[in-house]
């Protein structure tokens, strides 16, 4: 008899659709690294990598029983909610960030406002200050690559996948998967060198 550790992703995946626990955690404990790593390189702030990690495993628990071998290797399909998980996330975070900075414009620019920007009424300054240095991290980071650039060089080069797997991710082809690292590459060596 096979033990679970042996089982490939499908047969775990089969396992935990039918409600095994520790067949999932399995699928859990081989992808974790790869789906925070994936969602870090997008979002490029650590504690939203940990919360989309978390919510990429709710995700694929709670669709377990429409995953298809199929259609897409187990790899695939995971990588693929995260990195639409990660993309959503940077959004969200992208929106905070500008409804905060927008908020303490308009109150700097009142009277009385500026004398209550740090009173109870105005926004938490140590939750203002620490969105403002992950949006700066975050927006660095997107000024440095296009997000597909982004995502494609990160899947290649940190996570090792084929041109063939990357494409199944991104829904694109190998082909331009492998423009996308090229110009990602290009890009990088521009701004290394300035």
């Amino acid at each position: 008899m096979q033990t679970r550790e042996a089982l490939t992703d499908e047969e775990l995946a089969e396992k935990a659709a039918e409600g095994s626990e520790a067949h999932f955690n399995l699928l859990v404990d081989r992808y974790a690294r790869i789906v925070y790593r994936t969602a870090l390189g997008i979002t490029g702030v650590p504690q939203e990598a940990e919360e989309i990690a978390q919510e990429t495993f709710l995700k694929v628990f709670k669709n377990l029983r429409h995953f298809s071998p199929a259609k897409a290797a187990f790899k695939t399909w995971v990588l693929t909610i995260a990195r639409n998980q990660s993309i959503n996330a940077f959004a969200s975070l992208k929106r905070r960030a500008m409804k905060l900075f927008s908020e303490s414009h308009r109150e700097n620019n009142g009277t009385e406002a500026e004398q209550n920007f740090f009173s109870d009424r105005g926004p938490d300054p140590e939750a203002l200050l620490s969105i403002q240095q992950e949006f700066s991290r975050t927006a660095r980071a997107v000024r440095q690559l296009p997000e597909r650039q982004r995502t494609a060089l990160l899947l290649k080069a940190v996570e090792g996948l084929s041109y063939t797997e990357i494409a199944r991710i991104m829904d694109t082809s190998p082909s331009s998967v492998e423009s996308l690292i090229f110009r990602a590459r290009r890009t990088l060596l521009d701004v290394l060198e300035d």
